[in-house]
């Protein structure tokens, strides 16, 4: 896949259908190359199925970007992360499993989560750390 550059929350959701066919293969398949072969009422149902996942995965990145910032480090293991938000280890290991689901490219979202942290500020609001999933955009 091409490079692009657009919120978290977007391209959880491309990777999300992806994955939900079976890899970008079968998804070229299924709705041809440029999705041309998806109606508005296919894409918005496909759309609509992987939100869930989507939203978490999106959200599992940005807490992971603010830990990493807080704590000044240039990466973090998922035992950071546990610790630091004072999660469960089922759970940190559930969320680490559905982002590898839709990047599986990586390990962790360090990657990603460096390009956060550039342009996250120190003073942010939880009201707008809520947010952010929508209106950080990397380039993935």
């Amino acid at each position: 896949m091409a490079a692009t550059k657009d919120s978290v929350f977007a391209h959880c959701v491309a990777r999300g259908v992806i994955a939900e066919q079976g890899g970008v293969e079968a998804a070229t398949a299924k709705y041809g190359p440029r999705a041309e072969r998806l109606s508005k009422w296919s894409a918005l149902k496909a759309v609509a199925k992987v939100t869930p996942k989507a939203s978490r995965v999106a959200t599992f990145i940005v807490l992971w970007a603010l830990a990493m910032r807080d704590e000044k480090a240039d990466a973090f293991s998922i035992t950071e992360y546990q610790r630091y938000w004072n999660e469960g280890e089922r759970q940190a290991y559930r969320a680490q499993r559905e982002f590898r689901e839709l990047w599986p490219e990586w390990e962790t979202p360090n990657e990603l989560a460096r390009q956060i942290v550039e342009h996250v500020d120190a003073r942010l609001s939880k009201k707008e750390a809520a947010s952010l999933p929508l209106k950080l955009q990397v380039v993935a």
